[in-house]
């Protein structure tokens, strides 16, 4: 991979990440770069960057899990399929393979980015009441069972794993590159 790629991949500051597709991708020539460009303004936006529609996305994945188990009248899993409209995962297999590719590209880069935001803060890194600091095994513990809740549970509560494999494969990588020989702790299903 070109090292300009390399960065836009890990970089998670928006901002950044425009300014490296806008560097490189000037003559729009090739399919590929067109499609970086428009998954990055479904992603966030056109212009400057905005929300993240990605990891709004993640949020309503997180919703689907902890709004309990029924789901009257498909309220879930109309979000769900709302979630895999904008992810551009919908009937991901007929995609072409540099399709696919970008795809799973951006919501590794969207997983990275949850990833980081989530031990940022204080409150999630802290054992009780911001008081002590779980150790860095507890940290990838605590962002694997999220990552678990957002990328396998709420597909399986839908029945809709299939659908979401994309999503769980960006997450499954994007932990393994952050924390290395750590795997075991995600709950797949």
């Amino acid at each position: 991979m070109e090292d300009w790629l390399k960065s836009f991949y890990t970089q998670t500051d928006p901002v950044k990440r425009q300014q490296l597709l806008l560097e490189n991708t000037r003559e729009m020539e090739k399919e590929a770069d067109q499609l970086r460009k428009q998954l990055f303004e479904a992603r966030y936006g056109k212009g400057k960057p905005r929300k993240d529609a990605f990891m709004g996305c993640l949020m309503n994945l997180k919703y689907i899990v902890e709004s309990g188990g029924m789901d009257w009248g498909g309220r879930k899993k109309k979000l769900a399929v709302e979630v895999i409209h904008d992810l551009g995962i919908f009937e991901f297999e007929q995609k072409t393979e540099t399709e696919q590719e970008l795809i799973r590209q951006e919501l590794k880069n969207t997983c990275r980015t949850y990833i980081e935001v989530s031990t940022s803060g204080r409150g999630f890194t802290s054992v009780i009441f911001g008081m002590g600091q779980l150790s860095d095994e507890g940290i990838a513990g605590k962002i694997a069972e999220q990552l678990s809740r957002l990328a396998f549970d709420a597909p399986h509560i839908l029945r809709m794993e299939k659908e979401f494999e994309p999503l769980q494969r960006a997450a499954v990588e994007a932990f393994r590159e952050i924390y290395p020989d750590r795997e075991h702790f995600l709950k797949k299903r």
